[in-house]
């Protein structure tokens, strides 16, 4: 698995992880039961372009992504992962990628929104150590984030020099069996 930020051109590939959704985890993900694939299209075509996607790829297809938007000193965060690649800690990964992306950025707050049922996105709040407020059918968690430190933008620089070295990587070997003669 690879773990990387988006690039702005590569929001087709978001929005079409979004749009293998089932309706119920669409629901999920948006806290919204109405979420088809139009209303994902309009979600996607106003990403601002300072927010962040963090992805996991499987080979070339994005099987999770973590959505990060700032408001203020908050940083707002949605998780999806693909159903055949649940259990697997992907949602964990881009939830502590994110929690320290958010973090460099000086956020004071990272903040989630969610179906009070959503089992697994309590779960990963409560692993991070979120305030949960249930409300209404939703569930609102928020993390009190500390300032950037000399480890979390190692971290972070570390992460990304990793998936670029993975992306190089990938490339080479496209062309070697592009290339070269098959034995």
């Amino acid at each position: 698995m690879l773990y990387r930020k988006l690039l702005f051109q590569e929001r087709a590939q978001f929005r079409a992880h979004l749009k293998r959704l089932s309706a119920n985890d669409r629901c999920f993900r948006f806290a919204h039961s109405r979420v088809d694939d139009q209303w994902i299209d309009k979600y996607v075509d106003g990403i601002a372009a300072d927010d962040m996607i963090l992805g996991c790829f499987d080979g070339d297809v994005l099987v999770g992504a973590a959505h990060i938007a700032f408001a203020g000193t908050v940083a707002e965060m949605g998780i999806s992962v693909d159903p055949a690649c649940r259990i697997k800690g992907i949602g964990t990964e881009l939830t502590r990628r994110a929690v320290r992306w958010t973090r460099n950025r000086r956020a004071e707050r990272l903040y989630t929104l969610c179906q009070s049922d959503n089992r697994s996105m309590l779960g990963l709040a409560r692993k991070l150590g979120m305030t949960i407020h249930r409300e209404c059918g939703t569930a609102e968690a928020f993390l009190p984030l500390p300032p950037p430190d000399l480890f979390t933008v190692g971290d972070e620089i570390g992460a990304e020099m990793d998936g670029l070295a993975q992306d190089w990587l990938d490339t080479v070997r496209a062309c070697q069996q592009a290339l070269l003669p098959k034995s």
